[in-house]
């Protein structure tokens, strides 16, 4: 008698197809390898070894995919060549029927292949896709392994059982697993990235996202990603874009632990090693191209404080030199630039102290002090008057006879060589000659 098994496989199927055993066998290894295909369509390759029980001569195996699936192509192979297959269609559903005729041995272990192309057997779009595979067994399984290979141009995004494992590229993920019972089912599940500039652009924006949150880390990691496909499909603009925010990310790194440090310090009223801090940091930030608006602002407000506190200093000490107006007026410097700073408590601390300050005292009368200050008026005047005749006034130069003599001379021989003319000599002979006569008088007088 003819005696048949089967064996029941479902590709992502909504509802899994049991079809009853007529005879049992043991499947001692059944290893399954999905290459996955950019257009949706896989090629699957079954590698089967069973053990049929005594009596059993062949056997039907019925392979079920879901509705959504067309098998394009089977092809069945054992170590005598073809067997034969044939797809049958059972309410709707391919189901793959495999012949052994008279090759199986009763205990002695059998192998055999199955290579099909399988299509639309995943869904694939323009940024991600996925792959779902269900299988059922109606036969106990000693080891049982499958593979799913992502398409090319993808990334692994994630994958279901989450104890399956990954090779050391990425792109390869298998289950293994062993000593299944009678009536196992299991579902694995792939689902991955597509390479493209839309699924690129889609980082991009992520990481914009992460970046405006502050949220450097992921920022960084999706800019990095956008960065490799961008670089990849060759479209240099797009790679300059993530290389700017890459470069921003480094600064913000570098900075943002100083600006915080500095604001400490500007709340407690450190405002010089604030400001250090600030410049620092202002210079971290054009290096790699960052707003330093912030930043600037509270240089700014620093600076403020320091003039503020530069003008309050300065009042202080004319107050102590008596300068009570000069002092007023820095005080209300202050207060200016206290209150565009918005530091109401240094405001009302300098209205306070401009309340201390007493007025000036009031000038007496012009009945009372009239006359004492016009005679000090007259007698400055006075004096200035006669300083000023006494400087102006040049003392007569006194000569001796010998020295009006000796010029007389000289001027002689001036006028003889030419140095000076006739009536330049004859006027200062004549100056000489009265001096000479004044010093006589004044002998004869003695």
């Amino acid at each position: 008698m003819n005696r048949t098994g089967i064996i029941l496989i479902a590709v992502v199927v909504p509802h899994l197809f049991l079809v009853p055993t007529q005879e049992k066998i043991t499947v001692m290894q059944f290893h399954q390898h999905y290459e996955l295909l950019p257009t949706g369509n896989v090629k699957a390759v079954w590698d089967i070894t069973i053990v049929p029980e005594e009596n059993i001569k062949s056997m039907l195996l019925h392979v079920f995919f879901s509705a959504k699936a067309y098998v394009n192509e089977v092809v069945v192979t054992d170590s005598e060549g073809s067997l034969n297959a044939k797809m049958l269609s059972k309410e709707g559903v391919p189901i793959l029927e495999i012949y052994f005729r008279e090759r199986l041995t009763p205990g002695v272990e059998y192998h055999f292949r199955c290579n099909l192309d399988v299509w639309k057997a995943m869904d694939i779009g323009e940024t991600e896709g996925s792959f779902t595979l269900l299988t059922g067994y109606n036969f106990p399984i000693e080891n049982l392994e499958i593979t799913a290979v992502l398409p090319e141009g993808t990334r692994l995004r994630s994958f279901f059982p989450a104890d399956g494992k990954v090779s050391s590229g990425g792109d390869t993920i298998s289950w293994v697993m062993s000593s299944l019972p009678e009536g196992y089912n299991i579902q694995v599940s792939v689902s991955f990235d597509v390479l493209s500039e839309s699924f690129a652009d889609n980082l991009f924006h992520d990481g914009v996202e992460f970046y405006n949150l502050k949220n450097l880390e992921n920022a960084r990691q999706k800019f990095e990603q956008a960065l490799e496909i961008y670089e990849s499909l060759d479209l240099q603009e797009k790679v300059d874009e993530c290389t700017t925010y890459l470069d921003r990310i480094e600064g913000l790194e570098e900075g943002l632990p100083l600006f915080t440090e500095a604001v400490d310090l500007f709340t407690k009223g450190d405002h010089a090693e604030a400001l250090t801090k600030f410049k620092e940091v202002k210079s971290i930030y054009e290096e790699h191209q960052l707003s330093t608006d912030e930043v600037d602002e509270y240089i700014s407000k620093i600076t403020a404080y320091q003039e503020a506190f530069n003008e309050l200093q300065k009042g202080e000490d004319a107050l102590q030199e008596g300068k009570k107006e000069q002092a007023k007026n820095h005080f209300m410097r202050a207060r200016e630039l206290f209150s565009e700073i918005g530091d109401n408590d240094m405001v009302e601390e300098i209205d306070s102290r401009l309340e201390q300050i007493p007025p000036e005292e009031t000038p007496e009368s012009g009945s009372e002090r009239r006359f004492p200050v016009m005679g000090v008026v007259v007698v400055v005047i006075v004096v200035i008057v006669i300083l000023a005749v006494m400087k102006l006034r040049k003392p007569t130069p006194v000569y001796t006879k010998e020295e009006i003599h000796e010029e007389m001379r000289q001027l002689k021989a001036r006028f003889v060589y030419g140095e000076i003319n006739k009536k330049e000599y004859e006027d200062r002979l004549t100056e000489l000659e009265k001096m000479l006569k004044g010093h006589k008088s004044e002998q004869n007088q003695t």
